[in-house]
């Protein structure tokens, strides 16, 4: 069985660390942005603005989103998805030399190597605000093809440092020279951690399958395949929110408009985890409550319900005991009750997860 890498309290110091010191764009990424959209493609992507539809010479979809403190900004991170056989993988080519011929007729082949090679475009549109932003970014991945699926849809991300607010975001895939272009629209919004007034915001939560330690944060902008980065890890999400009864995983949110105690300059919040029937109130799992002292907070959680059994003889209770068991398969509420012990705000986020 395999045993999943939860989060530490050590780790979590060196992610907010990494997080101070993240970059807005380091001179190799500045330098990368001198490369815009080119008009193929940006004419294609701007002529879908109102409309928003998409063009499918590369079908793909846009999935998901989080956002996370970024310095002064926010990251923001996408998670789309592709089928395999619409990103075109064909036979690597190796490099061929005399000698290596030679070699390669007196050794058994292994399995053929695959490869795609695509490019991504990214134009970010401001809608309350003036910002705007073109984004390239080349991308490339191998597979053998004893392993290769043609039919299997993978998850793909990628992320970018932004300014809070609401956004239009046109993206594009495209091979072979633009002469294969796929778009797909997306509107999201950025809360602004500085002008929430009185009120907590929570960003999206995500649940967390693995994570992998980074050497150091990542400084330019990637297309990933199964995983996102944030910081110095490396993040396998689980998709949809969909679990098993039993399942131990990591739920991972961002607190936003909470207030540092003057005399520490750490955070204080509290929250109460409590896991009810869609639709119905009453909990079925209620989690110990957290205490935490940063705004980026990570809690392991196993959903599994405790339940009281009693043996009556008549109407006297002769024993007791308790028995964990499974949820029945179905949909849940994860509902977080969190407050801002310095500030007094407070704050519930429901978020849905599906039980197999």
């Amino acid at each position: 069985m395999k045993v999943k890498k939860f989060i530490t309290p050590v780790l979590m110091i060196l992610i907010m660390i990494a997080v101070v010191f993240i970059p807005e764009l380091n001179a190799q990424e500045k330098k990368a942005q001198q490369k815009l959209i080119p008009d193929e493609v940006k004419n294609v992507l701007v002529q879908g603005m109102e409309s928003r539809e998409a063009r499918m010479d590369i079908p793909f979809s846009i999935t998901d989103y989080y956002y996370l403190p970024a310095s002064q900004n926010l990251y923001f991170i996408l998670l789309f998805n592709a089928k395999n056989a619409d990103l075109g993988y064909t036979p690597l080519a190796p490099i061929q030399t005399e000698e290596k011929q030679e070699q390669q007729a007196f050794v058994e082949k292994g399995p053929e190597v695959l490869q795609s090679r695509f490019d991504v475009f990214l134009l970010f549109n401001q809608i309350d605000g003036d910002y705007n932003k073109e984004v390239f970014i080349p991308a490339g991945f191998q597979v053998n093809q004893n392993a290769y699926d043609p039919e299997k849809e993978e998850m793909y991300s990628t992320g970018y440092i932004l300014p809070p607010g609401k956004y239009l975001l046109g993206m594009a895939i495209t091979q072979n020279n633009y002469q294969k272009i796929g778009t797909q629209y997306f509107e999201f919004e950025l809360k602004d951690p500085a002008n929430l007034g009185d009120t907590l915001e929570v960003a999206p939560v995500f649940f967390i399958d693995e994570t992998q330690k980074m050497e150091q944060a990542e400084t330019r902008t990637f297309v990933h395949k199964g995983f996102f980065t944030y910081s110095i890890l490396k993040i396998k999400p689980i998709l949809n929110n969909t679990f098993h009864s039993g399942d131990t995983c990591e739920a991972f949110f961002y607190v936003m408009g909470g207030s540092p105690d003057p005399s520490t300059q750490s955070y204080d919040y509290t929250v109460n985890y409590q896991v009810p029937k869609e639709g119905q109130e009453e909990p079925l799992i209620r989690f110990a409550e957290g205490n935490y002292t940063s705004p980026i907070i990570p809690q392991p959680l196993k959903f599994e319900r405790t339940v009281l059994i009693q043996k009556k003889k008549g109407d006297e209770v002769i024993e007791e005991k308790q028995e964990t068991r499974d949820l029945e398969p179905g949909q849940y509420i994860l509902r977080l009750a969190i407050k801002d012990n310095v500030s007094g705000k407070t704050v519930t986020k429901d978020v849905v997860i599906n039980i197999i």
